[in-house]
Parts: structure tokens; sequence; C-alpha cells
């Protein structure tokens, strides 16, 4: 192919020649040589990035052969997916027994029946909101109260001070349980203990009809206290007891289950430290013989959180 080349650029003069004798000038010869002018080879290979560089021979006007080498370079866009591997764990819900006791003896059906009480009382029941046994929107305590003066105190509710009446109607409870005595004790007689306890029910009832109440026991203290005798204190829970027989606000043991084995007395581990009042632990002992007493034998039944207790579940 080289030879042709040759041969057809040596014709391409004999014309020029020829064509110059008629009076062409030097830039027709030019353009008679750029016609005829071939490239001859052109080799590209594509490599991973890298061609193999392209060459392109010419034959000027001299006869001399030029080689002009580029180099191509080609560039690859390589894309990379990288895998992860997502493990993943999937824990299936256990169903929860709401008859089963937690760390504390409360059942589920024990809480549910709790969410929907309002304690009433003295510093001993404050104790249930001071530990944070309950929530405070279910504790209506303060110190020095007794069932001769409940009425005489105000009552925290979400910041503000209320009248226990007034107190009650915000918090509608479904269920009420009074838990004092302690400052009766030395005050006043049994009978008229009782007396003044039917004075609060009835007082209460007034704004809340549709709640059940209750009274707990007052609650035993320490062999050595000389605040009173547990003697005064057993005397006071059982003409109360007696009272409240077959009549419409239930009477709840508490004292029992605080007291030792062995003796008439606060046990040493329910003892807040004075002798008087109880220790945090106490509190859930106090709770367990509530929900054992009512819930358990279905005296009251409702609906807490989605949990059915007490005669409700039947």
């Amino acid at each position: 192919m080289k030879n042709t080349k040759i041969q057809a650029i040596g014709i391409s003069v004999l014309l020029a020649a020829a064509l110059c004798a008629t009076g062409c000038g030097e830039s027709s010869i030019s353009d008679g040589i750029a016609e005829v002018q071939t490239t001859v080879t052109a080799t590209s290979t594509t490599a991973a990035t890298t061609a193999a560089p392209e060459t392109t021979t010419d034959i000027t006007t001299t006869g001399e052969e030029t080689t002009t080498t580029e180099e191509v370079t080609t560039t690859e866009e390589v894309t990379t997916v990288e895998e992860t591997t997502v493990e993943t764990t999937t824990t299936e819900a256990v169903p929860v027994d709401p008859a089963a006791p937690d760390e504390f003896g409360l059942t589920a059906e024990d809480r549910a029946f709790l969410k929907d009480t309002v304690f009433v009382g003295d510093s001993i029941c404050s104790g249930l909101r001071v530990y944070k046994i309950l929530p405070d929107e279910n504790v209506l305590a303060a110190g020095s109260v007794a069932a001769r003066n409940v009425f005489e105190f105000t009552y925290n509710v979400g910041g503000n001070e209320y009248s226990l009446a007034y107190a009650l109607t915000v918090l509608k409870p479904r269920y009420v349980i009074f838990s004092m005595g302690m400052n009766d004790v030395n005050m006043t007689t049994p009978e008229q203990y009782c007396t003044n306890y039917d004075n609060v029910v009835k007082t209460v009832q007034t704004v809340l009809p549709d709640a059940k109440y209750f009274i707990a026991s007052i609650t035993p203290i320490a062999a050595e206290s000389d605040f009173t005798t547990n003697e005064r204190i057993d005397l006071f829970n059982q003409t109360l007891k007696t009272h409240l027989t077959g009549g419409e606000t239930g009477y709840v043991d508490v004292a029992t289950g605080l007291k030792a084995d062995w003796i008439n007395a606060l046990e040493k581990d329910n003892n807040g430290g004075d002798g008087i009042h109880l220790a945090p632990a106490a509190y859930y002992k106090y709770l367990n013989q509530i929900c054992d007493q009512l819930v358990d034998t279905k005296i009251v039944g409702g609906y807490g959180d989605g949990i059915a207790y007490g005669w409700a579940k039947t």
C-alpha cells in the first residue's frame, strides 16, 4: 500500500508540472498534493485504562516519511457495590399475666385498682406519696390530719391547694380509702371516733356519690414507743370494724400484716425510725393487704390501663 501511495504522488507531481506549464502558480501545486495525501494506518486498542499509542504516517511534499504518535487514554468508570449484611433480631412479645405479682407482691390487677383509688389521711398515709409508692394524684394527706379535723386542712392537687371535698371532685376516683386515726387515739373515744368517721364519709358522698368508700385500720406502733399503746389502737380498730359491719362503707385491716409474729407491735423492719411512721418497704405490705382483701375477693372491680380487676374480670 505504501508503494501505491508513492506512485500516486509521482503522478500528481507530473500532472502538476504539466499544469504549471500552462500558467499555474505554486498554490495550485500544493492544493493538488493536499488532495492526494492519505493516512495510512490508525491503530487503537483499548485496554483497562490506557490504549496503545495511535500512529499516523504521512509523506510530506519533500518525500520524507513523518510519523506522529499520539497516546490515547481511555478512562473506564468502575462502580463498586458494597454489600452490607444487616442482622435483624425479632423479639416476640411475651404476654404479661395480670395475676402475676411483681417484686413488691402487687399484680397488674392490683395496680389497676390502685390507679382508680385515692387515699385520704395523715402523715402516715402521706408516706405513699413521699416515698413515691403511688403517684401524687392518688394521695391526699397531710400531717396532723384526723377523723375529727380532716376538713380543716387543704390538699395539694396539681400544685393547687383545695379543700378535701373539692380535691376529690377534681380527681374523681372510683374508690376512696381513708387512712388516719393515729391523731385520734389520744384525743377521743372509740365511739366518738366512729361518729367522726361517719360524718367524714357522708360529707364527701354529697360531692362524690358514685364512689365506693373504705376505712383502713390504724397502723401499729413499735413496742418501745410511748406515744400510745397497741392495745388502745386495737380497741379503736375493733370498734370501727364492728361499727361498719353491714354498712355501705367497708373496713380494711392493714394492721395485722405490719405486726411482728411474736409480739403485738410494729415489726422492726416496718419501723420508719420513730416507732410510729412506716418504713418505705412497709407501704408495700400495707398495699398488699388492701388488695388481698378488696381485689382478690372481688369486692371492688373495674378497668385500669385496659386491665380488668376484681369483679370486672367476670
